[in-house]
């Protein structure tokens, strides 16, 4: 995240027509991690959409996000390959080690996500901890790997 960055000196790096609003959208993500009700009519007034368009085309894409992220996601492939590799006791596991449930959005500091699909299927089972790659994850190797962020 930029620092000094701004969602208006973002929305001013695209013109404002609803063929750049996708662009704008996943540029206010990156660089916040989220779009916040602030930055989403602040998009919507720069646009000149109604707020609720804003909102629609943000919860359509599964990379932007409109909640501020745990502090640690763990995302997991749900893809056949990873499923046949293992992944659904690797969700089970890490769902006993935090005593939480996948797509539950109550704990602030922690969220497990299960993902359809990350594209790495010969590598999979997948898991993703904020933004890092780990390939073929087993059980054990899942203790360990979250052991380094507990």
């Amino acid at each position: 995240m930029l620092k000094s960055a701004t969602a208006e000196k973002i929305l001013l790096e695209f013109d404002p027509q609803k063929n750049n609003l996708l662009l704008a959208l996943k540029e206010i993500n990156a660089n916040f991690g989220y779009i916040s009700k602030d930055n989403a009519k602040k998009t919507a007034e720069y646009f000149s959409l109604p707020l609720s368009q804003i909102y629609e085309t943000a919860s359509f894409y599964d990379l932007i996000n409109l909640e501020k992220a745990a502090d640690l996601v763990i995302k997991v492939c749900s893809g056949a390959d990873c499923v046949l590799g293992g992944a659904n006791k690797i969700v089970s596991e890490i769902e006993n080690y935090f005593r939480i449930k996948s797509g539950d959005k109550f704990n602030p500091k922690i969220s497990l996500e299960i993902v359809s699909c990350f594209g790495m299927c010969a590598q999979g089972p997948i898991m993703v901890i904020n933004g890092k790659i780990f390939e073929k994850v087993t059980t054990s190797r899942m203790h360990e790997i979250l052991n380094e962020y507990v």
